[in-house]
């Protein structure tokens, strides 16, 4: 019995110590996006990110391209609608959030 009282002793002193669990705000992710060429191909792309709470980011443009900077720029030589995602991540990387907004890309007149 005395050990038994001994672990949960440790273990009610000790773990809040150990660092173990970084307590982050939760991040929201938000961004916006302006484009050249009236949004014609080649259209090249300017990403504003307006996220909160957040340290890391990681970018899917919808052509297979990808990017982890703050607020990139990207340029589309197809037309089409392309999905565009921007995941923002918390220091630590535990807690995430994410936003997808469609962009579409016109073909030249």
């Amino acid at each position: 019995m005395n050990a038994k009282i001994t672990l949960y002793i440790l273990i009610f002193l000790v773990l809040p110590f150990t660092g173990c669990y970084k307590n982050e705000p939760i991040p929201v992710a938000a961004f916006s996006f302006t484009g050249s060429n009236q949004f014609q191909v080649p259209c090249t792309v300017t990403f504003s990110n307006a996220s909160s709470n957040a340290f890391a980011y990681l970018w899917r443009f919808g052509d297979d391209s990808t990017s982890v900077l703050k607020s990139p720029v990207h340029t589309y030589h197809k037309p089409g609608k392309y999905d565009v995602y921007l995941r923002a991540y918390t220091e630590s990387q535990k807690e995430w959030a994410s936003l997808i907004k469609i962009l579409v890309i016109k073909d030249t007149l």
